[in-house]
């Protein structure tokens, strides 16, 4: 075998085990979310009006929730999708603090540190439990 078919081989194995290792909910910048999270809002006082944002503590990987109004939540990982860094919540907005990219309420990116927007999640919200359910997506 000579050196490029070795270095063929070599970046074709690589990439077999970097995709194998992913499961549906990975990515190259962080894992997936597992499994449902059931959220009490009573928990996240920040959550009782809109536009209100929340950390959800305890969930891997860090999550946060932005009331959207009229009874709408959206999901979003904390993960930074430029390099994995945890994102910070600032207010109903968030800033990644490893490279300075920022993102709205809606998880869009907004500027700073080039990346794509923060993964988001389904949720259904059930009024008479006062819980946001989010699912894996």
């Amino acid at each position: 075998m000579d050196r490029r078919d070795f270095l063929e081989r070599s970046a074709l194995s690589a990439l077999a085990v970097l995709v194998g290792s992913c499961t549906a909910t990975d990515s190259l910048t962080g894992p997936g979310l597992g499994q449902e999270v059931l959220v009490k809002l009573s928990d996240y006082p920040a959550l009782a009006q809109a536009g209100g944002a929340a950390r959800i503590s305890g969930v891997s990987p860090p999550l946060a929730l932005v009331n959207e109004g009229a009874d709408t939540f959206a999901a979003f990982s904390l993960v930074c999708p430029h390099a994995g860094a945890t994102v910070q919540l600032t207010g109903s907005s968030f800033v990644c603090p490893a490279h300075g990219a920022r993102f709205d309420a809606n998880g869009t990116w907004t500027g700073g540190q080039r990346t794509s927007n923060l993964r988001s999640y389904p949720t259904s919200y059930d009024a008479a439990a006062g819980t946001v359910r989010v699912t894996p997506g």
